[in-house]
C-alpha cells in the first residue's frame, strides 16, 4: 500500500506530481468533493476541488452557473438531479510534467494546509487494494449466468420493439470485479489517459455519492468561447482492427441505429425551430478497442441569436437514444422496469462546465465505480429487432474490457500511443 509524502516532501515541492494524490485522499479523509479529468485530444489536465461543503444538487445552467464540474446521472427528468462541483480550487498541469499551477482565481493553498489535509488520512480512505485478487477481463462465455441473463433482456427487448412499443432501446448490465493489487484511483486515472489519448478522462469524488472513472468516447454537447455548440451522434460498434479506416464496412443494423441517432438529434432541432446547422458525416471513429460510427453537428449560437442554446439541447438530448432509445419515454419505462438494477451516473454526462468560457459535456460511457471492495463496471448494446442477443452480449463484454485492460500492465500497442 503506498502512503502520502511527508511533510519534508510537501514543503519541497508543493505542487509536485504528487500533489493530485494528497488532494484526492485530502478529499476523501474530509468529505470534498473533487475531480480531475483531461479533454479529449489534449495535453493539459485539470483538477478542482471545494472544501467549503457538499456537492451542490439541483437544475443545471450552462450560461449562468459558475465554473466547476457537473455530473448528471441517467434519470435526471428538467436537469434537478445533476450534482455540481465549484471550482473554488482549480489547478492545471500539462501531461508529463511534474508541476501544478493554480488558476488565476483560486485560493491560495500552502503547505501548512496541505499538510493538515494529509495528517487526516487513515488506511480506510487510501482506496488501495493491498491483497485483491488478479483482475480478469469479463468472461464472453456465451453460456455464463451474466451471459444467459443479459440474451433474456435482450430477447424481451427485442419482443417489444415487435410489438410496436418503441424502435430501439439500449439495455445494459453491471458486473463486479476484485480490486487488482496496489490499486490507485489517481494512478488509473493517468493510465487511462495514457491509453485512451482522444476520449474524455476523469476521476470524480462526490461525497454520500460515490466515486467513479473513465474515459468517455462521446460528446453530449460542447459551447465553445466564440459561441459555437458542438453535439455528435455515436452508435456502430465493432472491435477494432488494423486496418484503414476507408475500409472498414459496416453492416445494415449498425448503420441504421447510428442513423437513428442522428435522426434524434436533428428532431431535437426541429422542436426549437432550429434550421440553421451543419451535419458532417457518418464517419468511422476509433474508440479504444473499439470502431464506432459518429456523426457531427455546429451551430453558431451568435449567427442564430440562440445564447441559451447550451441548457435548452441538453434538455431535450438526454438521454439520448444512443443510451436510451426510441421513443425515449416509452425506451426509458422499459429500462427502468426490465434492467433490474440502477443506472445512477452509468449514460448520465458529466464534464467542465464555465471554464474559461466552455462547458464541455461527455456521456458517461465506458467507466467504473469504484466501491468498498468491488470495481463495477458498465456497459450497453443498441437493440432493434435485428438484433442478436449473443452478439449483443459480446459487444458489451468488448466495451467492460476497455476499461478493465487499463488495469494490466501490459496494454495493446495501439492503446498505448
Amino acid at each position: 500500500m503506498k502512503h502520502l509524502p511527508n511533510q519534508k516532501v510537501l514543503d519541497k515541492d508543493l505542487y509536485s506530481d504528487l500533489f493530485p494524490r494528497v488532494l484526492y485522499q485530502a478529499a476523501l479523509a474530509k468529505g470534498m468533493p473533487f475531480a480531475i479529468w483531461r479533454q479529449p485530444g489534449q495535453r493539459v489536465q485539470h483538477l478542482i476541488l471545494d472544501d467549503i461543503g457538499q456537492a451542490y444538487r439541483g437544475p443545471l445552467d450552462l450560461e449562468k452557473g459558475p465554473s466547476g464540474f457537473a455530473v448528471g446521472p441517467f434519470i435526471n427528468p428538467d436537469l434537478e438531479q445533476t450534482h455540481f462541483i465549484k471550482a473554488r480550487y482549480h489547478y492545471t498541469s500539462i501531461i508529463a510534467s511534474s508541476s501544478w499551477h493554480p488558476s488565476p482565481e483560486t485560493p491560495s493553498l500552502d503547505a501548512y494546509t496541505l499538510r493538515t489535509w494529509a495528517g487526516l488520512l487513515s488506511e480506510q480512505t487510501s482506496q488501495a487494494a493491498s491483497a485483491s485478487p488478479k483482475l480478469g477481463l469479463p468472461s464472453a462465455d456465451l453460456q455464463s449466468p451474466e451471459s444467459q441473463q443479459y440474451q433474456a433482456l435482450v430477447q424481451r427487448g427485442r419482443q417489444a420493439i415487435m410489438e410496436g412499443h418503441f424502435q430501439k432501446v439500449v439495455l445494459s448490465r453491471v458486473q463486479n470485479f476484485p480490486y487488482p493489487e496496489g490499486f490507485e484511483a489517481i494512478q488509473h486515472y493517468h493510465k487511462l489517459q495514457q491509453a485512451y489519448p482522444l476520449a474524455f478522462c476523469y476521476l470524480f469524488y462526490l461525497p454520500g455519492v460515490g466515486i467513479w472513472a473513465g474515459a468517455s468516447p462521446e460528446t453530449l454537447i460542447s459551447i465553445e468561447q466564440d459561441r459555437i455548440f458542438r453535439t455528435v451522434s455515436l452508435a456502430g460498434t465493432q472491435p477494432y482492427q488494423d486496418i484503414p479506416l476507408s475500409e472498414v464496412a459496416w453492416k445494415q443494423k449498425e448503420i441504421e441505429e447510428q442513423a437513428m441517432v442522428s435522426r434524434y438529434i436533428i428532431n431535437c432541432f426541429k422542436k426549437i425551430r432550429l434550421r440553421e446547422f451543419e451535419e458532417a458525416g457518418p464517419k468511422t471513429v476509433v474508440a479504444g478497442n473499439l470502431l464506432h460510427l459518429k456523426t457531427f453537428f455546429k451551430v453558431d449560437m451568435v449567427d442564430t441569436n440562440f445564447p441559451e442554446l447550451g441548457t435548452v439541447m441538453l434538455r431535450l438530448l438526454h438521454p439520448t437514444s444512443a443510451v436510451c432509445g426510441m421513443p425515449k419515454d416509452t425506451a426509458q419505462a422499459f429500462i427502468q422496469a426490465e434492467e433490474g438494477y440502477p443506472r445512477d451516473f452509468y449514460s448520465g454526462f458529466l464534464g467542465p462546465v464555465n471554464m474559461n468560457g466552455n462547458s464541455h459535456l461527455f456521456v458517461n460511457l465506458r467507466c467504473m465505480q469504484l466501491c468498498q471492495d468491488t470495481i463495477q463496471i458498465y456497459a450497453g448494446a443498441g437493440i432493434t429487432q435485428d438484433s442478436h442477443p449473443d452478439r449483443e452480449f459480446v459487444e458489451t463484454a468488448l466495451k467492460m474490457e476497455t476499461m478493465l485492460q487499463v488495469l494490466h500492465k501490459n496494454l495493446p500497442t495501439h492503446l498505448a500511443e
